[in-house]
């Protein structure tokens, strides 16, 4: 194609000089003093007379198309060669063995694509950024990291909870990259020194975006962090996010309660957010349209059409007790609280769960016995909180092995003693290879492990009588829970994970 623009240019350019030639002959033949050689005047005279209107008009067209083409053909020959188009994935997506190849080959793909784009010697800004929003929409991101460093600047994405390096952008043109998002979410250009805070809209065939942007100073220059809100994102499936059968069932049991608080604990990017919404995408799908979702989010990071979703604005005084007050009197069935940060929040979330409501939120705390003491030492009643609480899930997140290259491998006795400090027994595990499915690294997507604790009687008196967490845990062991190091070992012995990986995250 961009050879038969060439051969089209050079006929257009030629037509136009030959043109151009008779127009200057004509000129001459008008002008020219009347000593001028008869030749000369004959032949200008032969000019004119073949300068018709029609062939002017041609000759304009042909100068026309031959500078449109010349265009065209440079630009076809900068411009990279377009990705192909793959399904999107949803960032609540589960990330298995498909998931997570797909996810390599597009980082792939659109890395290459970038650095075509950034590698001619005046990039086109706004096809760079329209290019690298669409790709971190399609591939799934949550965030896209913009950080300039010495070298250059680094643009990386969030993906599934784990940051994934897609180019280092030229570093002369950082300032151009920095001004487009600011003028996209109409923030102050020559404010370099301040942090500053915004939004953008955005589309693609996936359907609509809100781009939330918060820059940065540091000593390289301005850092951006974009945080992509998706709307009409597929809600994962809870049997697909790996629960033992026995522990899903047990949960789905509690999720059919007509009231109650459910917590999940973990540390930032262990997945509670993906527990929640499938948690409630299997309410909504058990229960049909006889309930009500609502959610109360800070900020709502995917809008979902099955949901009443509100999100929390701490600067107008909007917190997350005064949107859970106000959204019970929408008369909702089921309620996603976003985060449990303060008393008045915890103390509201327990009254709801006691008045008719079954409540479902988060909270920092180590493991699901120290949900407790960590909601007593808020300032929320231990009687409240043991007359409500119907169960609480502790989750981690851990590297998956990759099925095709793992190993049988042999476990250090530093392993060893650290399974018997907790009782559990050694065995066979595996442990990482590498191959082209896994690019090497004998790992390939991610996997959970999950520790539930029912409130039974015995919980309950314990969360009374507010005995510490140590011997909460070895209640809730003899009441029949399976501690997360011990799920995690178990995951290990299957050949899911590693027990190195197991160590690593859930510590022991």
């Amino acid at each position: 194609m961009t050879a038969l623009m060439s051969k089209a240019t050079r006929w257009l350019w030629t037509l136009a000089g030959l043109v151009l030639v008779a127009g200057v002959g004509s000129f001459i033949y008008r002008h020219a003093p009347q000593g001028l050689s008869p030749a000369l005047r004959l032949g200008s005279s032969y000019l004119q007379s073949a300068l018709s209107p029609l062939v002017l008009l041609s000759a304009a067209m042909a100068l026309v198309l031959g500078v449109a083409s010349s265009l065209a053909t440079s630009v076809a020959r900068r411009a990279p060669a377009p990705m192909a188009k793959r399904p999107a994935l949803s960032p609540l997506e589960v990330v298995n063995e498909d998931v997570a190849i797909a996810v390599r080959e597009m980082l792939v793909e659109l890395g290459q694509y970038l650095r075509g784009v950034a590698s001619t010697p005046d990039p086109d800004i706004i096809v760079f950024m329209e290019a690298l929003m669409d790709g971190a929409i399609r591939l799934g991101a949550s965030d896209v990291h913009i950080h300039p460093l010495e070298a250059g600047t680094r643009i990386a994405f969030r993906v599934h909870g784990v940051l994934e390096e897609v180019l280092t952008f030229p570093r002369e043109h950082h300032p151009r990259l920095i001004n487009r998002i600011k003028v996209l979410s109409k923030l102050t250009l020559y404010k370099l020194d301040k942090p500053q805070d915004g939004h953008f809209p955005f589309s693609t065939q996936e359907g609509p975006a809100d781009i939330r942007v918060s820059i940065l100073p540091t000593n390289h220059g301005e850092a951006v962090a974009l945080r992509i809100a998706r709307t009409g994102v597929q809600l994962p499936r809870l049997a697909a996010l790996g629960f033992p059968q026995a522990l899903l069932d047990r949960y789905q049991q509690l999720l059919g309660l007509p009231q109650g608080v459910i917590f999940v604990a973990g540390a930032t990017g262990s997945g509670k957010t993906t527990s929640l919404y499938a948690a409630l995408g299997y309410i909504k799908e058990s229960r049909g349209e006889l309930t009500r979702i609502a959610t109360i989010e800070d900020p709502v990071e995917f809008d979902v059409p099955l949901f009443a979703q509100t999100q929390v604005n701490a600067e107008q005084g909007f917190t997350f007790a005064q949107g859970l007050r106000s959204v019970l009197r929408q008369d909702p069935n089921v309620i996603m609280v976003g985060e449990i940060r303060d008393p008045e929040t915890g103390r509201t979330a327990i009254q709801a769960g006691l008045s008719g409501h079954l409540i479902l939120t988060t909270i920092h705390a180590n493991s699901a016995s120290g949900v407790f003491n960590r909601l007593i030492e808020m300032g929320v009643e231990p009687f409240l909180l043991a007359s409500a609480t119907v169960a609480t899930i502790s989750q981690r997140l851990v590297r998956a092995l990759c099925p095709h290259c793992r190993a049988p491998s042999p476990i250090s006795p530093e392993e060893v003693a650290r399974l018997d400090s907790a009782g559990l027994a050694s065995g066979t595990f595996y442990g990482p290879v590498g191959c082209k499915r896994c690019a090497g690294s004998g790992f390939l997507g991610r996997t959970a492990i999950y520790e539930m604790l029912v409130v039974t009687p015995a919980i309950r008196d314990a969360i009374n009588a507010k005995v510490p967490t140590p011997r909460l845990q070895e209640i809730a062991m003899r009441e029949g829970m399976l501690p997360l190091l011990a799920a995690g070992v178990e995951r290990a012995r299957t050949g899911v994970t590693t027990l190195r990986e197991v160590f690593r995250v859930v510590g022991g």
